[in-house]
């Protein structure tokens, strides 16, 4: 990364930050620090108690480990559901509406590279191997041609951080999203409450 140009690196969680700048330790280890700037921006997390756990959780990671970050506190519910209603409806497969996801995020984070400075970005989506990496690349590129800067896309899953680097941190159950959440957790039974007996009609004595 010493060669790279400088880099705005969109942030999805505090996890993945630890492993894309575990990847790249390799390339020294001052050259993330040197090279790279944080931009969290995350309208797509719900609900806002969860936002509000992982942009807590970025700050806590990011006060052991500094880096120079901005970090768009505002929650997005209405953003996001504006760009998947967009169509009167939301996407009807999982790939389209990650699609509008990658999109809307990764579009406002070239946006703020351009503004900010920055030859490049990329994003730590990439260190997820729970997201579509051939989705993210192309998105990426497509945002890249319309922006004029260059993607970076890199293989942020080689290394994962040593353990005690995120002890205490909070890591996330689910992608994210609202469709995220229902997948993630539709099957399961928790919080769900099984003890209580039908009503009865009056006078059924059984």
């Amino acid at each position: 990364m010493t060669n790279s140009p400088p880099l705005l690196l969109h942030v999805c969680c505090a996890p993945c930050l630890a492993t894309a700048r575990a990847s790249a330790a390799g390339h020294g280890p001052d050259a993330f620090a040197a090279n790279v700037g944080i931009f969290f921006y995350n309208p797509n997390i719900h609900p806002l108690m969860e936002f509000r756990r992982r942009e807590k959780a970025l700050r806590v990671y990011l006060e052991r480990y500094p880096l120079p970050a901005e970090i768009v506190s505002e929650y997005g519910l209405q953003t996001f559901l504006e760009r998947m209603l967009s169509q009167g409806k939301p996407p009807a497969s999982r790939r389209d509406r990650c699609a509008e996801c990658y999109r809307l995020r990764l579009g406002k984070t070239a946006e703020t590279a351009r503004f900010r400075g920055f030859a490049a970005f990329s994003t730590t989506l990439l260190a997820s191997r729970e997201q579509d990496r051939d989705l993210l690349a192309e998105i990426g590129r497509e945002t890249a041609a319309k922006s004029g800067l260059a993607f970076i896309d890199a293989d942020w899953r080689k290394i994962l951080p040593d353990a005690a680097t995120l002890r205490g941190i909070y890591k996330q159950p689910y992608c994210g999203c609202l469709f995220s959440e229902e997948e993630r957790y539709r099957d399961s039974g928790k919080h769900l409450y099984k003890g209580s007996k039908p009503l009865q009609p009056p006078g059924n004595t059984r």
